[in-house]
């Protein structure tokens, strides 16, 4: 049972998009000030999200699915750059990196678990296209983070997660690293040299957050080899 909460801030998705991409993002703000922000129209940068969930597992439906919310931001994946008009935005309620950053409460990710599913149903979104604000904007944002139990939610049926098996390929070059993160989905393309250790960040809170060195090494290299092996087998 949802709790609607209106928010205005929305639009008209794009007449050539269709709902492929699933995004996660946490508030970095309590409950009052999140529905307040994705609900203000009159911010100098109103934001929205299409749900909202908040500690306790409650959620929010801010903005009804067919429209067009503004979460995504100056973004891409797979070389698109609108994914507001391609997505599904759910924000979860929760203080972000700094020195409140905790674990997501079980009911909030069983909450969520439930909502993505029928989402996901909905719209047959890939698992791979299930995604963190991070991964999407990997130079601008870090939400969920590392702490967001992606592992859970693949248990779950929900998105895709890289498993190690057998012996570890021994390529761990930036050059062969970056054309693996572009073929996923990764946006690489004019990126800065300095902003490819953010992106290597993202993944790594994503797939191996046990493992987060901002550096091309063996364990990336080979989760990026499964996910790919997966992505194909499925595709």
């Amino acid at each position: 049972m949802y709790k609607n909460f209106c928010s205005l801030n929305y639009n008209v998705r794009s007449a050539q998009a269709s709902i492929e991409y699933l995004i996660y993002h946490y508030t970095a703000c309590d409950l009052a000030t999140s529905l307040k922000i994705l609900c203000d129209d009159k911010s100098v940068n109103p934001v929205s999200a299409h749900y909202l969930i908040d500690e306790k597992g409650d959620v929010y439906q801010l903005v009804d699915e067919g429209k067009r919310a503004w979460h995504a931001g100056k973004s891409s994946w797979e070389g698109r750059d609108d994914i507001n008009s391609w997505s599904i935005g759910i924000e979860l309620v929760n203080p972000g990196h700094g020195p409140h950053y905790r674990p997501f409460p079980k009911a909030q990710m069983e909450s969520l678990a439930s909502l993505s599913l029928q989402i996901i149903d909905r719209y047959k979104i890939k698992p791979w296209n299930i995604l963190g604000h991070s991964d999407i904007a990997p130079t601008r944002k870090v939400d969920p983070g590392e702490l967001f139990d992606w592992k859970w939610l693949a248990s779950q049926g929900i998105g895709l997660m890289p498993s190690f098996e057998g012996a570890l390929t021994s390529n761990n070059s930036l050059e062969m690293t970056l054309k693996l993160l572009k073929q996923y989905g990764y946006g690489i393309d004019g990126l800065e040299e300095k902003h490819l250790q953010a992106v290597l960040y993202a993944f790594q809170m994503h797939f191996t957050p046990s493992h987060i060195t901002k550096q091309p090494d063996i364990e990336t290299y080979n989760a990026l080899l499964n996910l790919l092996e997966k992505k194909n087998k499925e595709d």
